[in-house]
């Protein structure tokens, strides 16, 4: 081991590979074991119906999957997120991708962290291929889904499928998905044109329309979220004045409460001073 990767794991830097955008890491292209892969995301909809169980079926894992998913049947696992940045006080992540390592299922990392995978434990690391991949797709790729639709249609299985990967928010606050979700679609297309088959679960937001432009009125679906809209608003307004009546209700009570409060000091002040309270209340 050189000197400076020698000072850079004592003071737990991020070890990176010596000019790895010159000289990249030598590995390599993965190779299917199974005939069949399914790539689990964290819509928690479909996610669990993932085929855990079909011997056929390569199961692929991302990121922190595992606390949503734990005990589930995982055969490779891809991290793409920097992992001194996101995981390097994260101890239950690196003890996950540690158990994968353990479990000899490969783990693949950015290339620029594949030594510090090595130093972490994960001995089952790999460098993700991600310059195979630019070199046969547009660089359009926004998400990890999407990275690992384009390696499994480089990989030629006979099934690729997506569960929990709807790129549709399941919050208000997940806004990320409407600018991940084209680049999803992008290589779904890819992988329906080339692939034997592709299977996404009955309910997923990708690659689906309310109507067939052209062909079917779209009338239908507006009215009946028109209604919708209209239903919820109506509701809204009832909640909102039964929050209104509760909220005077609590002033009310507090203003009861403390008039309580106020008439029992009173009592205290003149059993104090007025009075001569019984040996047992003096204190």
């Amino acid at each position: 081991m050189s000197d400076d990767v020698q000072s850079q794991d004592e003071t737990d830097e991020p070890l990176v590979a010596e000019a790895a955008d010159e000289e990249p890491l030598q590995f390599d292209f993965p190779t299917l074991v199974k005939p069949k892969v399914s790539i689990v995301g964290f819509a928690t909809g479909s996610a669990h119906k993932a085929p855990f169980a079909d011997d056929e079926v390569e199961t692929w894992g991302i990121n922190q999957l595992w606390k949503q998913l734990p005990d589930r049947r995982w055969d490779r696992w891809f991290e793409l997120h920097s992992l001194y940045d996101f995981y390097h006080a994260n101890e239950g992540h690196q003890d996950w991708l540690r158990s994968l390592a353990a479990a000899d299922i490969p783990v693949y990392v950015r290339e620029e962290d594949y030594l510090l995978a090595l130093k972490w434990g994960i001995t089952s690391a790999q460098p993700f291929p991600h310059r195979v991949l630019l070199d046969r797709f547009r660089p359009y790729f926004t998400n990890t889904i999407s990275w690992l639709i384009a390696l499994a249609i480089m990989m030629h299985p006979d099934e690729v499928g997506l569960n929990g990967g709807d790129m549709g928010p399941e919050g208000l606050l997940a806004a990320e998905y409407s600018e991940q979700r084209p680049s999803c679609e992008y290589f779904l297309g890819i992988a329906e044109a080339t692939l034997p088959s592709l299977v996404i679960p009955n309910g997923c937001d990708l690659l689906g329309s309310t109507h067939l432009y052209g062909y079917e009125d779209s009338g239908r679906t507006l009215e009946k979220m028109t209604n919708r809209f209209v239903e919820l608003g109506t509701n809204k307004e009832q909640v909102t004045q039964q929050v209104a009546q509760l909220k005077a209700q609590v002033v009310q009570g507090e203003g009861t409460l403390a008039a309580l409060q106020g008439a029992q000091q009173e009592i205290t002040y003149w059993r104090k001073n007025w009075l001569t309270l019984p040996a047992s209340e003096e204190n």
